[in-house]
This record gives structure tokens, sequence and C-alpha cells, in this order.
């Protein structure tokens, strides 16, 4: 699957990812293997939302699809930036191979 981050919004931290697919399943995969990583579980806040978060997440990070910005990761902290920039990078070349 291919992942490549378009922009990160400075006002409400919104990293905004260019991906194949234009659903769900991108932000779905990537929740996934964040989650599997870290020994937690995947969740949906809000049934029938495109929304998935992890569980004991130590960045509380939201991973959703939105249909005009397409696939999302929402920060809780602005300062966690760089971490999770880094985390969502090294998973992004774990998951490219993959479909």
């Amino acid at each position: 699957m291919y992942y490549k981050i378009n922009m990160v919004t400075e006002e409400d931290g919104w990293i905004v990812l260019d991906t194949d697919d234009r659903d769900s399943e991108p932000a779905r995969v990537l929740c996934a293997s964040i989650a599997e990583e870290l020994g937690k579980e995947m969740f949906q806040p809000y049934e029938g939302d495109a929304q998935f978060m992890i569980k004991g997440d130590p960045y509380k990070l939201i991973f959703q699809y939105d249909y005009m910005f397409g696939t999302v990761v929402i920060l809780d902290k602005l300062e966690d930036k760089d971490a999770v920039i880094a985390l969502l990078e090294r998973h992004f070349e774990k998951l490219k191979d993959k479909r």
C-alpha cells in the first residue's frame, strides 16, 4: 500500500496523507499496523465512522478517512509531530509492498 505525507497543518495538527485508495482502508490498515507494533487494540470510537484509534496509544492519534482531505492522522498534541511523523514513515515502509 502506498502512503506519503502530503502536508501537516500547524493550526490543528492534521497529517494529510496521499494513498493509493480513496476510501477508509488505508487509514484502517495503518492504524492496525501501529496497534500491532504497540501490542494494543484498535477500535472505532463512533460506529459507522471511518475513524480508528488505538487503546492506550501514548499519542492519542485518530486515523480517519475524510471525503474532503482523504486519509488523515490527527494529532492530539502538536509537540508530538516529529515523533509521530517518524512512526508513520516507518510504517509506510513496512506496508509499502502489502496489499
